[in-house]
């Protein structure tokens, strides 16, 4: 059995955007957690948009 090395480890990306993203929201206030949070949510709902077809 050959073994295959790895160009991309979703798992330890995911760590690591996890991390880093708990030391950002809990250095906020609640108030500025949910502003970021919403923030996040409108980016990613235009960028869905945007890729749909019409």
């Amino acid at each position: 059995m050959d073994t295959k090395t790895k160009a991309f480890d979703a798992v330890a990306e995911s760590r690591k955007w996890r991390e880093a993203t708990s030391r950002k929201l809990d250095s906020m206030t609640m108030q500025g957690r949910l502003a970021y949070l919403q923030s996040v949510r409108e980016r990613h709902l235009a960028e869905r948009k945007s890729r749909r077809p019409t």
